[in-house]
C-alpha cells in the first residue's frame, strides 16, 4: 500500500513537473517569435520612405488668415490680439515675445515667434518650419518665394544662394532662409523692420 501510494505520488509530480516545463517551453517560444515579429516590423518601419505633407497645404496651414504682415497680424497689434487669434499652440511667453507651435500629421513641425515691443505690441516676427528631407525644403521654399514675391517687392541684391529677400511698406524686411543642417531640415522667415530681434541671424 505504500509503494503503491509513493508511486502515485511520483507520478503526479512527474506530471507536475512536465506540465510547468511544457507551458514554459510554449511561453519562450511564443516570446520568441514576438520577438522576431517586432525586430520585423522595426526593420520594415525603418526602410519606409518619410512622407511629406503637400507643400501646398503645408503653406496654407503656415499663412493662416490673410492679410496683415503674417496669419493676419499687423505690427503694432497688441499681445492680447495676437494670443485670442492665434490657433497654433502657445509655448513660449515672455517679456518680449510669445510662441506657438504646430505639428503635422507628418510630424513637421512650425514654431512662431511674435516679438513685442516695450508696449507688449507686435513688432516683429520669426518662423521656423522642420522639415522632412531636402526636397520638401526645396518645394515649400518655391512656394513661399512665389507667395512673398506677390506680397512684397522682391530685393535681389540681398539675395544668396539659401536666403531670399523682400521688402514691404514702412521699412519692413523680409527673409527667407534655408537653414538645412545636417540631416536637419527646415526654412526660416523672419519679418520687421532693421534692427528688430526678428531680423538677427
Amino acid at each position: 500500500m505504500t509503494i503503491s501510494y509513493t508511486r502515485s505520488v511520483l507520478a503526479v509530480i512527474f506530471i507536475a513537473s512536465s506540465s510547468i516545463l511544457l507551458l514554459s517551453c510554449g511561453k519562450s517560444a511564443e516570446q520568441t517569435t514576438e520577438q522576431q515579429s517586432v525586430k520585423k516590423d522595426s526593420v520594415i518601419s525603418s526602410t519606409e520612405p518619410i512622407v511629406s505633407t503637400n507643400h501646398s497645404q503645408l503653406l496654407t496651414t503656415i499663412i493662416g488668415r490673410q492679410g496683415g504682415v503674417f496669419r493676419g497680424f499687423q505690427l503694432g497689434d497688441p499681445v492680447s490680439k495676437i494670443k485670442t487669434e492665434e490657433t497654433f499652440e502657445l509655448f513660449e511667453d515672455t517679456t518680449n515675445h510669445v510662441g506657438f507651435t504646430y505639428e503635422t500629421e507628418n510630424f513637421e513641425a512650425i514654431d512662431v515667434l511674435y516679438y513685442l515691443d516695450k508696449n507688449k505690441n507686435l513688432s516683429g516676427v520669426k518662423l521656423d518650419v522642420y522639415l522632412n528631407d531636402s526636397n520638401a525644403v526645396k518645394s515649400l521654399l518655391e512656394q513661399f518665394d512665389t507667395y512673398l514675391s506677390g506680397k512684397y517687392t522682391p530685393d535681389k541684391k540681398a539675395n544668396t544662394d539659401k536666403t531670399r529677400s523682400w521688402k514691404g511698406r514702412g521699412g519692413i524686411l523680409v527673409r527667407l532662409e534655408d537653414v538645412s543642417k545636417g540631416k536637419d531640415f527646415g526654412l526660416r522667415l523672419s519679418i520687421g523692420p532693421k534692427g528688430n530681434p526678428a531680423m538677427a541671424i
